[in-house]
């Protein structure tokens, strides 16, 4: 099983805030209001798909292919670095996603921005992506703090490293959602169960970024670095929505050429001859 996650990286005088001492609790919902709003008046959290301001390259994209898709974080409550990172082969799905959003904290409007980026997922990935009930591979938690026992409580009995990620988000006050996987024995079949995990708490554009994040993550673009731009993939949040940058990440992840269980060094080389004929044109 891997796990991923974001946090509260960029805002000293909020941090210190989150982080007080004596403060056990997750933080409050005026609390996320309150990072969201000095993150935007900072100009984070932008909204481009395509911006002007930071064209990439092929090979920018074979070197951050690496850094997301084939690296991951060793301590998931420290920001993604070249340090906090250790080399993983490759993983992703290799079955149809059935995804189901769950929780008392879902609203009709978080379903509604689900399912239409799990279509946009479908397109990238070429993989059948439907809603589901209870064969569903893919959970989507939204929860309110009073059902969380009972939710880490199921999530044990089904396996014990599904409710360790969500007790380890829900104890913790840096990390504002998460994602996991489980994997299959046979280093082949890719994964084979992923969860999202967001709280009610976390309202607006932010919680719409954590969808974006944490969903694009348990794909198999798992750790964060904060070199990797334009992209959410980089916890200094300057990114709220996946990019077109991330768009192609999530394509030559999922290029047939590529396979669960493939080292660095058999990735990248068919990772950067299917860019060069993708994009011919290399940098925007």
């Amino acid at each position: 099983m891997t796990a991923i996650a974001r946090r509260f990286v960029r805002m000293p005088i909020l941090l210190l805030l989150l982080l007080a001492v004596g403060c056990t609790t997750q933080p409050s919902r005026e609390e996320y209001l309150q990072y969201e709003a000095t993150l935007r008046s900072l100009g984070d959290l932008r909204t481009e798909r395509a911006p002007l301001d930071a064209p990439f390259s092929n090979e920018d994209l074979v070197r951050n292919f690496e850094r997301i898709a084939l690296r991951g974080e060793v301590d998931i409550e420290r920001s993604g670095s070249e340090t906090n990172s250790k080399s993983l082969p490759l993983r992703r799905w290799e079955q149809p996603l059935r995804y189901r959003v769950l929780g008392s904290g879902a609203t009709a409007q978080d379903r509604a921005r689900i399912d239409v980026f799990m279509r946009r997922i479908g397109g990238l990935t070429g993989l059948p992506v439907v809603q589901a009930g209870s064969d569903a591979n893919l959970l989507i938690l939204v929860t309110t703090p009073e059902e969380r026992d009972a939710v880490s409580a199921a999530l044990f009995a089904r396996h014990p490293g599904l409710g360790v990620s969500f007790d380890t988000w829900r104890r913790s006050r840096r990390i504002v959602c998460a994602a996991t996987n489980l994997v299959a024995p046979e280093a082949d079949r890719g994964y084979v169960f992923g969860l999202v995990i967001v709280g009610d708490e976390v309202s607006g554009l932010l919680r719409e970024s954590c969808f974006h994040e944490e969903i694009t993550q348990v794909l198999g673009l798992g750790n964060d670095h904060p070199e990797v731009r334009p992209s959410i993939f980089n916890d200094d949040e300057e990114f709220a929505l996946l990019t077109e940058h991330d768009e192609w990440l999530v394509r030559l992840l999922y290029h047939d050429r590529l396979r669960p269980g493939m080292t660095e060094d058999e990735a990248l080389p068919i990772v950067r001859e299917v860019i060069g004929q993708l994009r011919p044109e290399g940098e925007r």
